[in-house]
């Protein structure tokens, strides 16, 4: 907005943070030392305007003509929604239905975490009344038949009220009154970036799993700046020893190799965690270390803050494994960005799901619903093996190792497992207090907290009766 207004940005700003009732807040907190993490201003709705009510703000006549003249057309997005008409016509083509044991189970899973609040805090309940009613909200949503699909344009990803369903919910969707199966690729960044290492993905320019078909901007952005440039290769390997500009040690090259050879039909976050530590792990240890790596591989892969990398015990571990992979990785931050790495990482993903292998199993099963939430996928049950053959087949074609698959049924049992449970309280239990609650306070609806406090007591009073 700044760049297509100028100063007179102030102005806006002004009317939605100046006079007695503000709509926008600021902490007032920011960093531009080039010795410090820079870092911007943080803004947020205030607690008024946090609920679903409004007020009109109506911009002045110079400052709206500039800003309708400059509006950008996201040809991207259009571009996407025709590639991916055939996945968004699967939500007019068959009905997403909710079973109604749900509302036992969201209101199981409500009372075990209000069980857990200490001595009363209003503040953890808050939050347990926020969750609830953010899931009631999405409920909701499906109730009504207004689940809005749409292809973001940034991360060619398909988006709708169910792949915002959190996954302890998903099993109560059911399509035509038929249960849902979920297909998922196993550790998909990590087996998407086992290609992506490699510099064929960078320098190929046919119509294909590359740079310059799935993310064009970024591949001229590299050109451009010099950065793709042919030396002779390593030996025996598809990269160079000469990347992004800094040289790559014969160490990390060969774990680089290493890391693109790595069984990913197996167990990946085992695999790595086994290779990471001298001496045997018992069984419980390495299922405690895969849990925490497992958790901190979106860090891993893009976590650009150096501070951050070098504390973090995850990311040590990994560097210890494979070095090169995550020198080449901190490069990728700084070269190619932090957001648009992840944007690549994220096109792939669905390039060779969406636009391959979901269009082939619809071109083989027409009638047959088929519904995609990031890496899984989404079938009945007796389709699930063709639609395994088919992710197997076409993800070994393109990034050159078998990928590891899970078959999981929906889950319908109305008492959550504790193992859920303990993930929400991890996140509640430390919102005990006023202070920490104003800095989460962006994500929590009071619209969210009613709605959720009135389902718990209605449903309490209703059992009781």
């Amino acid at each position: 907005m700044k760049l297509i207004i100028g100063d007179d940005y102030y102005g806006i700003l002004e009317l939605l943070t100046g006079g007695d009732d503000p709509v926008v807040e600021s902490d007032e907190s920011y960093s531009n030392f080039s010795s410090y993490d820079q870092y911007c201003k943080g803004y947020r709705l205030t607690a008024r305007y946090n609920t679903g009510e409004y007020v009109y703000r109506e911009l002045p006549r110079k400052f709206s003509d500039k800003i309708i003249k400059y509006l950008p057309k996201d040809a991207e997005t259009v571009r996407m929604t025709e590639r991916y008409s055939f996945l968004l016509d699967q939500y007019q083509n068959h009905r997403l239905q909710v079973n109604p044991s749900i509302y036992e189970f969201i209101s199981n899973f409500g009372r075990q975490l209000l069980e857990r609040v200490e001595d009363d805090n209003q503040y953890q309940k808050n939050m347990i009344y926020n969750l609830i009613g953010r899931w009631l909200y999405y409920v909701q949503k499906f109730e009504e038949g207004d689940i809005n699909p749409m292809v973001a344009g940034s991360n060619h990803r398909l988006n709708s009220v169910y792949t915002n369903l959190p996954k302890v919910l998903r099993g109560f969707i059911n399509c035509n009154g038929k249960l849902l199966y979920s297909v998922d690729l196993s550790a998909s960044q990590p087996y998407i970036l086992s290609k992506v290492l490699d510099s064929s993905f960078f320098h190929d320019t046919s119509n294909g799993f590359n740079l310059f078909s799935i993310y064009n901007e970024v591949y001229n952005h590299l050109i451009d700046n010099g950065y793709l440039i042919s030396v002779p290769p390593y030996p025996n390997s598809g990269m160079y020893p000469f990347m992004w500009s800094v040289f790559f040690t014969p160490k990390e090259l060969e774990s680089i190799l290493e890391y693109q050879q790595i069984p990913f039909l197996n167990d990946y976050y085992r695999y790595v965690i086994s290779k990471g530590f001298n001496y045997q792990l018992t069984e419980q240890e390495l299922l405690e270390k895969r849990t925490e790596f497992k958790k901190s591989t979106m860090y891993i892969l893009f976590d650009d803050k150096k501070g951050h990398r070098l504390v973090n015990q995850q990311v040590r571990l990994f560097k210890h494994v494979y070095p090169g992979v995550n020198k080449w990785l901190e490069l990728s931050h700084k070269v190619i960005g932090k957001r648009e790495f992840s944007l690549v990482m994220q096109r792939c993903e669905s390039w060779l799901l969406l636009h391959n292998v979901c269009r082939k199993f619809l071109d083989q099963h027409p009638d047959v619903p088929l519904y995609t939430i990031h890496d899984g996928l989404f079938t009945y049950k007796e389709y699930t093996q063709d639609l395994s053959s088919l992710i197997l087949t076409i993800c070994s074609e393109f990034v050159g190792v078998e990928p590891g698959l899970k078959i999981e049924p929906p889950k319908l049992e109305i008492y959550p497992r504790q193992q859920d449970v303990n993930e929400e309280w991890v996140e509640i239990k430390p919102i005990n207090s006023q202070d920490r609650f104003e800095k989460i306070r962006g994500g929590v609806f009071t619209a969210n907290i009613v709605r959720g406090r009135d389902f718990v007591t209605a449903f309490a009073f209703k059992n009781a009766a």
